[in-house]
């Protein structure tokens, strides 16, 4: 996964989706990563009290990337401005 780029504006709309769908269907907080598949990166919303989170958040930082966590409470323009600036330095 390495080096670290930013989302492509394909994946920043599809994953938006996601992430809006899971938020305003309300429950439990979860996780986004972004994880390696091959030459590419796939990305995931891990529930919080899913085994897989906890693992995740131990991974090597070369093979997945945590984005952020966010619960049924988050403001969407924020989720936004998260995956806008993710990996931008």
């Amino acid at each position: 996964m390495r080096p670290r780029k930013p989302l492509t504006k394909r994946e920043r709309d599809s994953l938006f989706a996601r992430i809006k769908k899971r938020i305003l269907k309300g429950g439990e907080p979860f996780g986004v990563f972004a994880l390696k598949r091959g030459r590419g990166r796939v990305f995931g919303l891990i529930s919080v009290s899913h085994a897989n989170y906890a693992a995740q958040l131990r991974v090597d930082k070369a093979q997945q990337h945590w984005i952020a966590t966010y619960d049924g409470s988050a403001d969407l323009g924020d989720v936004w401005d998260d995956l806008c600036s993710f990996d931008r330095e």
